[in-house]
């Protein structure tokens, strides 16, 4: 389990921070909790939109087209098991959703487009952010499992694909 937290200023409302956990072994992303701007929590990766502060990573106005594609990844797919979905809700994060603050605004040759509702809020967006995250670090654990396979065939070894 990976404890994410994103700390995220600058859009609509207070300063926010959306805390949640990804579960390696079944792809599933719980978006846990939510609330006023908190500082680092120990053992948390952490998401700030400030370059300015201690963080892991930085999510920018650039990263939102790729976060939107992410949100919608993990929540239409399903988990390791086929049967569960992959983006969960707790009950006190339900706020944090960034559903209804998105809508498609066609589509073009780079794929949808999307638009972000104005008084879409930090939480929101913090979420957002969490879903990219995510995604990203399954491709870094995908480019690491395939040079652990590239290292085994060029030392010789027997190699299941």
């Amino acid at each position: 389990m990976i404890p994410i937290q994103a700390n995220v200023d600058g859009y609509y409302g207070r300063p926010a921070t959306v805390f949640g956990a990804y579960d390696d072994d079944t792809g599933i992303l719980v978006i846990a909790a939510a609330s006023d701007a908190l500082p680092r929590r120990d053992g948390c990766l952490l998401i700030e939109t400030d370059p300015r502060k201690d963080r892991d990573a930085l999510f920018g106005y650039a990263d939102l087209r790729d976060a939107i594609l992410a949100y919608h990844k993990l929540r239409d797919s399903r988990a390791t098991d086929e049967s569960s979905a992959r983006l969960h809700f707790a009950e006190k994060a339900r706020r944090a959703d960034p559903g209804s603050a998105i809508e498609i605004d066609g589509v073009d040759v780079n794929g949808p487009q999307y638009r972000i509702a104005p008084e879409a809020t930090n939480m929101q967006i913090a979420t957002l952010a969490l879903c990219l995250q995510v995604l990203r670090h399954e491709v870094s654990e995908d480019v690491v499992g395939m040079t652990r396979l590239m290292v085994d065939v060029m030392a010789g070894r027997a190699v299941t694909i």
